[in-house]
């Protein structure tokens, strides 16, 4: 029997999910005799871990393959697929470990694709330069664009170890892909069923790497999963306790984890809110905070999680008072910010969270200038139209 005013939802969550203080400890046990070709961060390296994972997995790491700090771009999958894909194409059965932060899961989510038919190579002039292309990747790139359908691909396993606390692309089935081979610049989305992970170890120890300005910019790209996932026109009664739970850890947590980078606790917290929020908007999608985000990271470089951050007031202002299911679910996070019932100004409290942890809430103050006019078009969008006010 049904609940009043619950309506039919599906699920899917097809993501073998370990979490814990020193999991990822456990990825040389779990491989067995499988080889893997890591896709790490760059600073793993010099954080030791790329040694203790070469002595971990000996000879079966067949390749480690660094990712630089950057977008996750096409011309980037395009460059990483020469490095990986050739080992992949050898031994069939090797595992795709990533570890680092969303742009690195994200790169290896689409690498992960090749294609099974895989076309000769093509060395092309590209700005009077001659380049090889990977043999291949052109179908995949024309996929991810939408100008052709997705070849025949031999998907690799995945396994992603997230080192940040805000992505929850471990436990979703899509990557954002930067296009900057097209003026102007474009966000495409990869979002397929294939796009699900076949394992994620979730480890909070690993988030102690993080830099403070990773530590809050993660942590609201997690805040922003959650809030997004409540305002939501796809939203379900598991989400919703999901995405309460990870606001409400977030809210709690992130200013300790400011102040005391090595608390254990406000780590282990910071990643279950991340996780929390990323099983959310698997199953929602993103709105209206997301869909204004990506134009202010593409013109300004702000980092994702405070491009979605700046925009969080106006979408909870546009969200409050017109659904009960939602006013009810923001007084809840609501109360982990001050402990004051009620959802009385509600934006504003929001805001003067944010700005106790470095956050301007003032489109102007990172370069734009024309808030209101991009509000009204990100509502006409993909993702704005999720939005419960659109």
């Amino acid at each position: 029997m049904t609940a009043p005013g619950v309506t039919g939802f599906q699920w899917r969550m097809p993501v073998d999910v370990r979490f814990g203080a020193g999991c990822a400890s456990e990825i040389a046990g779990r491989l067995g005799e499988r080889s893997a070709v890591v896709m790490a961060f760059e600073p793993a390296t010099a954080l030791g871990w790329r040694a203790q994972w070469t002595s971990d997995l000996g000879h079966r790491l067949r390749a480690w393959v660094e990712v630089p700090d950057g977008l996750s771009s096409m011309a980037r999958c395009r460059e990483f697929a020469k490095q990986v894909w050739p080992v992949l194409a050898a031994e069939p059965d090797t595992v795709l470990i990533a570890l680092g932060g969303g742009t690195t899961l994200d790169i290896a989510k689409v690498l992960r694709c090749r294609p099974v038919e895989a076309e000769p190579r093509l060395d092309q002039l590209v700005d009077g330069r001659r380049r090889t292309h990977p043999a291949g990747f052109d179908r995949v790139a024309d996929a991810l664009r939408g100008t052709a359908p997705w070849p025949a691909l031999d998907l690799a396993p995945l396994w992603m170890v997230p080192t940040t606390a805000g992505t929850g692309s471990e436990v979703t089935r899509w990557a954002t892909v930067w296009d900057t081979d097209v003026e102007p610049a474009q966000k495409r989305s990869f979002d397929e069923a294939f796009g699900f992970a076949d394992c994620a170890f979730v480890d909070p120890v690993l988030t102690q790497s993080c830099p403070a300005a990773v530590t809050r910019d993660t942590g609201l790209d997690a805040l922003s999963h959650a809030l997004e996932a409540i305002w939501n026109r796809h939203a379900n009664p598991f989400s919703d306790v999901l995405a309460v739970s990870a606001a409400r850890k977030v809210l709690t947590w992130l200013p300790v984890a400011l102040c005391e980078p090595a608390n254990a606790d406000a780590r282990s917290a910071l990643s279950l809110a991340s996780l929390e929020a990323g099983f959310a908007f698997s199953q929602t999608r993103t709105a209206l905070a997301h869909a204004l985000s990506y134009a202010v990271t593409l013109e300004q470089g702000v980092p994702h999680g405070l491009a979605c951050a700046l925009w969080l007031p106006t979408a909870w202002q546009l969200a409050q008072g017109r659904d009960e299911r939602v006013d009810h679910l923001l007084n809840q996070v609501l109360a982990a910010l001050d402990g004051t019932p009620g959802t009385s100004h509600g934006a504003q409290r929001l805001q003067t969270w944010l700005t106790s942890v470095g956050v301007s809430c003032d489109p102007a103050s990172h370069g734009v200038h024309d808030a209101e006019q991009r509000v009204m078009a990100a509502l006409s969008s993909p993702r704005g139209r999720n939005f419960i006010a659109a």
